[in-house]
């Protein structure tokens, strides 16, 4: 049994991190509009420390907020935040390749049911293939639970009603369950609620890359808020939205030229690929070293193909899932390890 609530920050209930209060935006599907980029930007710029960063589910955080109470009113003004009662969780990732008509429907859904403003704020909702494992998610016209595929439960067309059932059916079996993993038979219990039955877990599907997008990589899942509005003007000029995925990289319509000029990598073989890291030093008062800046340091050397992560102390914030190689800090430096 968990001895505290679920902290997890939003926009309103923001994160006390060591260089100031930390405000988590949800973002369903990663979508953001020219508007929306350019007020974070000036939002990180006029509030916070400058920086905006980019969530291993697709949402952003701006941290070091000098005015939270500033900070909600100015993005609410450009509809980031649709609710004040679910705005924790709206966590929806989906696949760029995913109609942004779909995700909108499943968040005006999940935001117009009272019910549901009690998931917890891990919880986590999926369209498409996304290289995650969420809680539930349609990928393949078929629900999933947990990874594990609900037989016997048809879609007809219905994908944001049912993934919110599914939901529903998790809070009604829940405790202080966090996640569907946590909680004991999770997916055959809520299968069952659902009138359904179950099927062999799959593994994740690796995430999609589709056609006529350009994908780039943000270093370290990091934004200056120049590098925000240089993003926020070429999708401006294309017309379109951007996309955030899940592994800290930004999806635009193709063609679309100036990525690098905005400090964005193109190259999908770059020694940035693949390199994550926590907060560490200064934001992060459990952290042992500054992570941030030595990792930067140390991937222009890069020796290994497999994804590494830096991480400020044991507890390893942010470690993505599968195989990686973790730098983590200790009190006589870093200790490398093979996950």
């Amino acid at each position: 049994m968990r001895n505290r609530l679920d902290a997890c920050p939003g926009a309103l209930q923001v994160h006390q991190a060591a260089d100031g209060p930390l405000a988590r935006v949800r973002t369903p599907g990663g979508i953001l509009t020219e508007h929306q980029l350019r007020e974070l930007a000036g939002c990180a710029r006029d509030l916070g420390s400058g920086v905006i960063e980019l969530t291993s589910r697709a949402n952003v955080q701006v941290r070091g907020l000098r005015d939270p109470a500033e900070f909600a009113t100015r993005i609410a003004a450009v509809g980031l935040l649709p609710s004040i009662t679910h705005e924790r969780v709206r966590n929806i990732v989906a696949a760029p390749s995913v109609d942004a008509n779909l995700v909108d429907e499943l968040d005006q859904a999940l935001c117009a049911r009272p019910d549901l403003a009690g998931l917890p704020g891990r919880f986590l909702f999926g369209l498409g293939a996304t290289g995650l494992t969420p809680d539930v998610s349609i990928e393949g016209g078929q629900l999933l639970v947990d990874g594990y595929p609900i037989v016997g439960h048809p879609l007809a067309g219905h994908e944001a009603g049912t993934l919110l059932d599914a939901a529903a059916a998790f809070l009604r079996l829940r405790t202080d369950e966090w996640r569907v993993a946590e909680l004991a038979g999770g997916p055959a219990r809520i299968a069952a609620e659902l009138g359904a039955g179950l099927g062999a877990r799959l593994p994740p599907s690796p995430p999609d890359r589709p056609a006529g997008l350009v994908e780039a990589l943000v270093p370290l899942g990091r934004l200056t808020p120049n590098q925000a509005l240089e993003l926020a003007g070429l999708i401006g000029q294309l017309s379109a939205v951007v996309r955030i995925a899940p592994r800290r990289t930004v999806f635009v319509p193709a063609p679309a030229t100036g990525l690098e000029a905005a400090g964005l990598i193109g190259d999908p073989d770059s020694p940035w690929a693949g390199v994550t890291a926590c907060a560490g030093r200064p934001g992060c008062a459990k952290a042992l070293a500054d992570v941030q800046a030595d990792a930067a340091r140390w991937v222009p050397r890069r020796h290994t193909g497999l994804p590494v992560h830096w991480a400020g102390c044991e507890r390893q914030c942010g470690l993505p899932s599968g195989r990686v190689v973790r730098m983590v800090a200790t009190a006589n430096g870093y200790e490398e390890r093979l996950q």
